[in-house]
């Protein structure tokens, strides 16, 4: 055929099914992304705000159909506070669903929302873990799904040989064992009573002017950020409240809605609609 050997449409073959391979992912990613960015314009319409979104999910549309597991990072904080300048005045709504990450990057996000000039507000669909939870806690008001849950913001300490584990209980173990502790434990220790009370001072600032009781105040920082809680601990909308926490459970409709156009790496359950 065309004069082609078989070796040549062997070879023409494979450069076609690698071209797919490459090209279709990318199909498909320029495809959802315009699906979300036009329920973004919908709900913007409908509620009259700026809406950022910081959805960190495995995704199923990736190279290869190989899995890209996120977190916050400093990438994330500089888009979501270029977005933030953007909005000029307008109100913010910020959908975030995360498992945590990078704490100055983070911190960075919740100071920019805590000090803007106009109302904001963070949407909870599934889970605001860890860092996720610091930028709630700077919105003047978190809307939960019934079923949605925050975390504690209790830092994490450690290395690659160690492995990483809450700051308080890298103090527990250098008090307990005191000079009988080795050297690395010691430095453990020092670094997470440097990164506890830092972390505490951030929820304190983020939380100021949120409680009248300062007591009441103090209470929460030790349950979020104090070692009460294991980190992987969920805080549901209820807990939230019942913290004094300004948290809603009206979550609207828009947002599970908008959830549905990331499309997950791998699913076990199915049902029908």
């Amino acid at each position: 055929m065309f004069g082609l050997s078989t070796t040549d449409l062997l070879i023409l073959l494979g450069l076609l099914i690698l071209l797919y391979m490459v090209m279709y992912p990318q199909m498909q990613m320029r495809a959802e992304r315009r699906k979300r960015l036009s329920k973004i314009r919908e709900m913007e319409r409908k509620w009259g705000t700026k809406v950022l979104t910081m959805i960190h999910r495995k995704e199923a549309i990736s190279m290869f159909g190989i899995p890209v597991y996120q977190f916050i990072d400093v990438e994330d904080a500089e888009e979501i506070l270029r977005g933030i300048r953007e909005a000029k005045g307008k109100p913010i709504d910020l959908i975030i669903h995360t498992p945590g990450g990078q704490l100055h990057a983070s911190m960075q996000i919740a100071r920019a929302l805590r000090n803007y000039s106009a109302k904001t507000r963070v949407f909870v669909p599934h889970y605001s873990m860890s860092g996720g939870t610091i930028i709630a806690l700077a919105a003047n008001e978190i809307i939960m799904d019934m079923d949605a849950s925050l975390g504690p913001v209790d830092p994490q300490v450690g290395d690659f040989l160690r492995g990483v584990f809450p700051a308080p209980s890298w103090l527990h173990v250098a008090r307990k064992k005191g000079l009988e502790a080795d050297d690395a434990t010691l430095m453990m220790g020092d670094i997470s009573e440097k990164a506890l009370n830092f972390t505490k001072s951030m929820v304190n600032e983020l939380l100021d002017g949120k409680f009248e009781d300062k007591e009441k105040q103090k209470q929460v920082v030790e349950k979020l950020a104090g070692g009460e809680l294991i980190h992987a601990q969920i805080i549901s909308a209820k807990d939230a409240q019942a913290l004094g926490l300004p948290v809603s459970t009206e979550l609207p409709p828009e947002i599970h809605e908008f959830m549905k156009c990331y499309r997950t790496a791998r699913s076990n359950v199915e049902y029908t609609t």
